[in-house]
């Protein structure tokens, strides 16, 4: 079983707001951008601020789109160590990007809540 680091489950347990939309149809496709090397920067910048042994991550494919507003939206998946030492195995995140900062909305969670991230973001940014 995976193991969860609870104080992220706390921290983000109400941001769940973007994969439950999935459930009712009403997700819409992101135009896919790529994302400069400074930009990619913050994103691990991003969700290394959350993790409990930072040093330790190990980071998946990172995607990218934007909604016509101009956010641009992240995905991607991230292996790190929990305080107790054990690797968490890749976690699912997503979050926005702007000029500044990565701001992870979710990250892993229960296996449901995994699979929810991870179909969300293959159906927001297209990625079959």
């Amino acid at each position: 079983m995976m193991r969860v680091w609870p104080f992220l489950m706390l921290l983000l347990a109400g941001c769940a707001a973007e994969p439950a939309a999935q459930a009712t149809g009403s997700v819409e496709v992101y135009q896919r951008v790529s994302l400069a090397p400074q930009q990619a920067q913050l994103v691990y910048s991003g969700v290394q601020r959350v993790l409990s042994d930072p040093a330790s991550a190990q980071f998946g494919q990172i995607f990218a789109g934007r909604k016509p507003d101009g956010t641009v939206y992240v995905c991607g998946s991230v292996n790190a160590r929990t305080s107790s030492g054990a690797l968490t195995g890749d976690q699912p995140f997503y979050g926005t990007l702007d000029q500044r900062a990565f701001t992870p909305i979710k990250i892993g969670g229960t296996e449901e809540q995994s699979r929810a991230i991870q179909a969300y973001c293959r159906q927001t940014l297209a990625l079959g």
